[in-house]
């Protein structure tokens, strides 16, 4: 017993990471590493390339496919000001990734803005730019009053460029050069294509100077495409697993409610409820009387060694996707990769005959490797659970001021569990037997609140 403890102790020691040098050297210098990036899923190259450094990251940019990119940009271009606050487009980060699509040569950023949704363009080119119909501005400054003094003085000393019968005025002068020199380019090759795009940034832009509504009205159109933006990303990001900050919060603060309200701890919450119905998974068939008799419907249970494969959904190896173990145990050595079973539980799917790391809740863990003995189903069932409290954790909580990584939410959640774990079992001994009875009828998102209730989270 005190070897094992001993043991224990030993594995709460966070490991090396590796430097974002370290990681890129590594990559560069290995060509399959090279070709495995390709297909990797947007999700965890988002999270390579923010390890990394933009700035640093052009050669894994050039890798990177359009389909690869967009999904990036889901990520990478929406930012929230303060970790487990709602995410909001940065233009000025469009910018940058406008200077480091072109260190890959004209042709390629052309390329790149031409195959990426026009929506996410237009939006990205109008938080840079005003583009404003000449004609139409003519007739406001030609109207007696304040207001066309006031925007006739505005434009004088605005920098901006005429590209037919629009002008295109800087509205972030200091990226004024690659902005411009983006869109001269897609017009050599993609005319219409950037036509298109400026008059949906001037549909927006010429409601502020024409004066209809006044700035009111431009703010809401501005939105209009800021939501439909939105809109489609947060559909993308669901689909893939995702929780958005909102509903994040909405959950812990259901889950803080607990202490006032316990009765509520023994019922899934309705943001759960969503969440697993929309990736067909099952919800929570243990959670009430009515669904003792329910039938589970979890995947088959991965095998182990090297007869292991990633299921389909896997977000470490889509189908038809080249051999990745060695890229995905650099990303995940960096702790890069998204959690999933084998990254959120690694003392329960380790290989046959190798030791298995602990975890940093020992109880739980021991009742998860009994569950994974006696129940594969619901075993499967509660890793989903626990993947799905780690998203939470990431995107509505906080960790040192900043946005929890994902080893830094694993910690958070098994710890959580863990506490609530042990409160259902005391004043009785803490057995293994008992924390699995306790385990096989009660969710993870059910422990968690608990736990989080009880001043954990």
């Amino acid at each position: 017993m005190a070897a094992r403890k001993e043991h224990r102790m030993k594995s709460l020691k966070r490991p090396h990471v590796l430097s974002s040098a370290e990681l890129v050297a590594r990559i560069l210098e290995q060509p399959a590493l090279m070709d495995a990036v390709r297909a990797l899923p947007g999700a965890t190259l988002a999270r390579l390339i923010e390890r990394v450094g933009l700035e640093d990251a052009g050669t894994l940019v050039t890798l990177a496919s359009t389909a690869q990119l967009a999904r990036v940009w889901d990520d990478d271009l929406w930012r929230a000001a303060e970790a487990g606050q709602d995410e909001t487009f940065q233009p000025a980060r469009f910018a940058l990734w406008l200077q480091v699509m072109r260190e890959a040569g004209e042709d390629a950023l052309v390329q790149r803005l031409v195959e990426l949704p026009q929506d996410l363009v237009a939006l990205a080119f109008h938080r840079l730019v005003l583009v404003l119909d000449m004609d139409v501005l003519a007739e406001e400054l030609g109207e007696p009053g304040d207001e066309a003094a006031e925007i006739e003085k505005a434009l004088e000393t605005s920098t901006f460029e005429e590209w037919e019968e629009f002008r295109v005025v800087a509205r972030q002068p200091d990226v004024w050069d690659d902005v411009w020199s983006a869109l001269v380019s897609l017009d050599r090759d993609h005319h219409d294509r950037l036509r298109a795009i400026l008059e949906q940034c001037c549909a927006m832009s010429t409601e502020y100077i024409s004066g209809q509504g006044g700035l009111f009205q431009v703010l809401t159109a501005d939105e209009m495409l800021d939501s439909d933006v939105a809109a489609d990303r947060d559909d993308r990001r669901s689909s893939e697993g995702f929780v958005s900050p909102a509903d994040a919060r909405a959950f812990l603060a259901l889950a803080k409610q607990n202490a006032e309200h316990p009765d509520s701890a023994s019922v899934r919450d309705p943001i759960t409820r969503a969440y697993f119905r929309n990736l067909g998974a099952p919800n929570a068939p243990h959670e009430k009387a009515e669904h003792e008799n329910a039938e589970h419907t979890a995947p088959e249970q991965p095998k182990r060694g090297a007869e292991a494969k990633a299921p389909a959904d896997s977000p470490l190896q889509p189908p038809g996707a080249a051999e990745l173990g060695p890229l995905v145990a650099l990303l995940q050595e960096a702790e890069i990769l998204e959690p999933t079973a084998a990254a959120l539980l690694p003392a329960l799917t380790a290989e046959e005959g190798r030791p298995a790391p602990d975890l940093t809740a020992p109880l739980f863990e021991e009742a998860m490797v009994l569950l994974r003995e006696r129940d594969p189903e619901l075993f499967s069932e509660r890793v989903r659970e626990l993947g799905y409290l780690v998203n939470v954790w990431m995107a509505g909580g906080t960790h040192e001021g900043r946005r929890p990584r994902p080893a830094e939410a694993r910690e958070r959640v098994l710890r959580t569990c863990e506490t609530a774990l042990r409160a259902r079992l005391l004043p009785d001994a803490l057995t293994p037997e008992r924390a699995l009875a306790a385990l096989m009828t009660t969710p993870a998102d059910l422990l968690f609140r608990q736990g989080f209730s009880s001043g954990v989270g």
